[in-house]
């Protein structure tokens, strides 16, 4: 008995490790992305409403920020990024407060009610990328998403909250909300009809 609630425990210990190693590694992911063309920065900065903005990645990989003009941003981790413009801004002005946002450029497509082209933010979810859109139609499966990328087609769940970064999204992917299947779209048709006619079939029977 003291043997198998040993080797229980030591089970236990090893599913917790592999559950925290895995959303290390997920955070981790949403760090070491890099922006591309395409995608954007919004900056945010307390009390300067003037610097405060969302400015987009250049076909150069270049964004141009109020102040510190045009940096760098192509094909470096977006913590390397982040730390360099902070550092740029703290030498500019005394603003303890500034907070970047790394903005990811997709369009969403298919059984949603206002399709288009939106930024969104690595963090975020896929439910999340299809309410810009202003949420799927009622024809519309969040658990029937599918994101193109070039010639790639990969299929997705916005029903299971899954952050953009575990997908993972990139700049100018296509979210597509298919539509929902036959049986979806009319089972309350027919649990109606089924339950009418064993209404009826029960009456009959008690005659």
């Amino acid at each position: 008995m003291v043997i198998h609630i040993r080797s229980t425990l030591a089970h236990i210990a090893f599913g917790v490790a592999v559950s925290v190693s895995t959303v290390g590694a997920s955070a981790l992911a949403a760090q070491d992305f890099s922006l591309r063309a395409g995608d954007a920065i919004k900056l945010l900065v307390p009390r300067e409403k003037d610097l405060t903005g969302t400015f987009p990645v250049d076909p150069t990989a270049f964004v141009t920020l109020p102040l510190i003009g045009r940096v760098q941003v192509g094909g470096k981790p977006w913590n390397e990024v982040n730390a360099a413009i902070l550092a740029a801004y703290q030498r500019q002005i005394r603003e303890p407060g500034i907070t970047l946002i790394p903005l990811r450029r997709v369009v969403v497509l298919g059984a949603v009610n206002k399709p288009g082209s939106y930024f969104v933010e690595p963090a975020g979810t896929l439910s999340s990328a299809v309410a810009l859109a202003s949420g799927a139609t009622l024809e519309g499966a969040l658990r029937r998403i599918r994101i193109v990328r070039g010639d790639s087609t990969f299929r997705a769940d916005a029903s299971r909250h899954k952050e953009l970064a575990d997908v993972p999204i990139q700049s100018g992917d296509q979210i597509y909300v298919l539509q929902r299947n036959w049986f979806e779209r009319n089972s309350n048709f027919l649990i109606t009809a089924i339950l009418s006619l064993t209404g009826i079939v029960a009456t009959f029977v008690l005659r």
